[in-house]
C-alpha cells in the first residue's frame, strides 16, 4: 500500500490554491522559445507559499517506510528507456533513478552526463545553501546613521522580498499554514526604528538617505541571462536589495510585470517615503557606501532560509534564487560574483558527498545554457540531503504535485498527485525535472530526467516525462 505522507497534505486545499501560479520563466516565454504561452493568472503582487519550517532533524521524513519493496532495477531500467525511445522526446534523453533510502541505483540511462539542466539547477543551489548557511539564517538588511553628515545608509543583505509598509513577520500563512516568505520585513519597520534612536524632533534640517550595494558587486543583471527575461519581467536585478522581488507597486501584467530598473533605488525610495510619513524632511542622494565603522540603528530580518527555499523551489524565482546563490558565496568569505558562487557550491556539495561529476555551474537560477549538470548528481544530491541535519527537510520544500507551484496543474488528477515532489526546469528545446516519488508499494525514489534537442516548446517532451513519471509511481514491480 503506497504512503500517504504527501497525499495528506491534499486534504485541507481550497479550491483556490490550485491556481498555477508561477511557472517555470523559461516555459512560459512567447515565440520561439514556447509553442503554448499561457496568460498570468496571478496578480502583480506576487506571494508565495511555503510550507512552515519545522526544525528538520537527520534521517527518513515521517511516516517513511523503509521496509517497502524496492522496485526491481530491470523493471525501472525499461521504463527509462521507454522515455528514451519516445518520439515526443529528443535526441539526448538521459535518466537517474535512485532508492531515496539506500542510493541503490535503479536505473542509469546516461546518468553521468552533464546536461543543460535548466531550472533544476535551483535544486542544486537550495542544498548547498542550506547546507552552508542552516535553514534558520535569515538575510540582514540593515541602516547605519552618521550624525555629523546627517546621513542614513540603507545597507543590502540580499533580501529581494522585503515590503514597502511594515513586514508581516511570519504571520502571514499560506492556505496549509506555512509562512509566506514574502513581505517578511518591511522598510517602515526600519523606519520606525529609526524614529525611535534618531527622533524627527531631534533634527534641524533634512536627513539624506542613501542605499550600499557594495557587498553585491555584480553583475547586477546575471551576463548568463537573456535579455528577454528582464525586459518581459521573469527575473529582475540580483543587487542585494529590492521590494516584492523588484516589481513595481501599481503596474499591470502580473507574474510579466517589468521589473524596476534600478531595484536598490526603489528601495530606498520606499524607505524614504516611510521616513518622510513619521516626519522626517528626507532628500535622497542615491548610491553610496555606508561610512566604516558606522554602527545599526535599524535592523530587519528576512524569513528563514528554508522559507526562502520554498519559494523559489516551488515557484521558479530566478532572481531569488540566484542571489540566494551569491550570499551563499559572501557568507563563505568570497565575493558575490557567479564565479566564485559556483565555487562555494562546488565545494559545499563535495563536501557533502554528492558525485559533481561534470558538473559546470555559470548561475544558480538554471538560465544559463551553459550549465552542465548530470541526472546523478541530482538524484545523489536529494539521497546526500536526506541524512544531514540542515537539508533533512528538503523534501518538504519542494514543491507538491498537482497542489503546488510548477507541478501543480501540470499534475493535478494524475496518479501522482499527492506522491511525488518535483523541481522542473525548461529552456527552448531543454525539458527537465528532479524529484521524489513514492511507488505504488511504498518506497520512495529519487529521480531526474533531463532532455534536450527538442524543437521549441514544452507540451510534448513535458508529456512524455509525465508519462513515465506516473508509471514509475504506479510500479508494483518488485523485485
Amino acid at each position: 500500500m503506497r504512503s500517504k505522507v504527501w497525499a495528506a497534505v491534499l486534504i485541507p486545499v481550497v479550491v483556490g490554491a490550485g491556481v498555477y501560479l508561477w511557472a517555470d520563466a523559461a516555459d512560459r516565454v512567447p515565440g520561439i522559445v514556447t509553442s503554448s504561452p499561457e496568460p498570468s493568472p496571478q496578480p502583480a503582487l506576487i506571494t508565495a507559499e511555503p510550507f512552515a519550517a519545522a526544525q528538520p532533524s537527520p534521517g527518513p521524513v515521517a511516516g517513511f517506510d523503509a521496509g517497502a519493496p524496492v522496485p526491481s532495477p530491470d523493471a525501472v531500467q525499461a521504463l527509462a528507456l521507454a522515455l528514451r525511445a519516445d518520439k515526443r522526446t529528443g535526441t539526448s534523453t538521459n535518466v537517474s533513478v535512485v532508492d531515496y533510502l539506500t542510493g541503490e541505483v535503479l536505473a542509469d540511462l546516461g546518468a553521468q552526463d552533464g546536461q543543460v539542466p535548466a531550472s533544476t539547477t535551483k535544486l542544486l543551489t537550495a542544498v548547498a545553501a542550506l547546507e552552508q548557511l542552516g535553514p534558520a539564517y535569515t538575510f540582514h538588511t540593515s541602516v547605519t546613521w552618521r550624525a555629523d553628515t546627517s546621513r542614513l545608509t540603507l545597507v543590502a543583505g540580499g533580501d529581494l522580498m522585503l515590503t514597502a509598509g511594515q513586514g508581516h513577520g511570519g504571520s502571514k500563512l499560506d492556505s496549509m499554514g506555512g509562512p509566506v516568505a514574502n513581505g517578511w520585513a518591511g522598510l517602515r519597520d526600519l523606519a520606525d526604528q529609526v524614529a525611535e534612536a534618531v527622533p524627527p524632533s531631534s533634527l534641524t534640517g533634512p536627513i539624506f538617505i542613501a542605499v550600499d550595494t557594495t557587498n553585491f558587486p555584480g553583475p547586477a543583471y546575471p551576463a548568463e541571462w537573456p535579455a528577454y527575461a528582464l525586459s518581459m519581467g521573469y527575473a529582475g536585478n540580483v543587487s542585494g536589495i529590492a521590494v516584492n522581488v523588484g516589481r513595481p507597486a501599481k503596474v499591470t501584467g502580473g507574474d510579466y510585470a517589468k521589473r524596476d530598473a534600478d531595484q536598490a533605488l526603489r528601495a530606498l525610495k520606499d524607505f524614504g517615503a516611510a521616513l518622510e510619513r513619521l516626519g522626517y524632511e528626507v532628500s535622497v542622494v542615491g548610491h553610496a557606501a555606508s561610512p566604516a565603522g558606522i554602527q545599526d540603528v535599524a535592523a530587519v530580518e528576512s524569513a528563514p532560509l528554508s522559507a526562502v527555499v520554498t519559494h523559489y523551489l516551488r515557484y521558479s524565482d530566478n532572481a531569488v534564487a540566484e542571489q540566494t546563490w551569491r550570499v551563499a558565496a559572501l557568507e563563505a568569505g568570497r565575493r558575490a560574483v557567479p564565479e566564485e558562487a559556483a565555487q562555494v557550491t562546488l565545494a559545499t556539495l563535495l563536501q557533502m558527498g554528492v558525485d559533481t561529476t561534470g558538473l559546470e555551474l555559470y548561475d544558480g537560477a538554471g538560465y544559463s545554457s551553459r550549465n552542465r549538470i548530470s541526472p546523478a548528481t541530482l538524484t545523489s544530491s536529494l539521497v546526500e540531503s536526506r541524512t544531514r541535519d540542515n537539508t533533512a527537510a528538503l523534501e518538504s520544500y519542494l514543491p507538491l504535485a498537482g497542489l503546488q507551484g510548477t507541478v501543480n496543474a501540470r499534475y493535478r488528477g494524475t496518479p501522482v498527485a499527492g506522491f511525488m515532489v518535483g523541481k522542473t526546469g525548461s529552456l527552448t528545446g531543454v525539458t527537465s525535472i528532479a524529484g521524489i516519488i513514492t511507488t505504488a508499494d511504498g518506497r520512495q525514489l529519487a529521480y531526474a530526467t533531463l532532455l534536450d534537442g527538442m524543437p521549441a516548446g514544452q507540451p510534448r517532451p513535458q508529456a512524455a516525462i509525465d508519462d513515465f513519471l506516473v508509471a514509475l509511481a504506479g510500479c508494483g514491480c518488485g523485485p
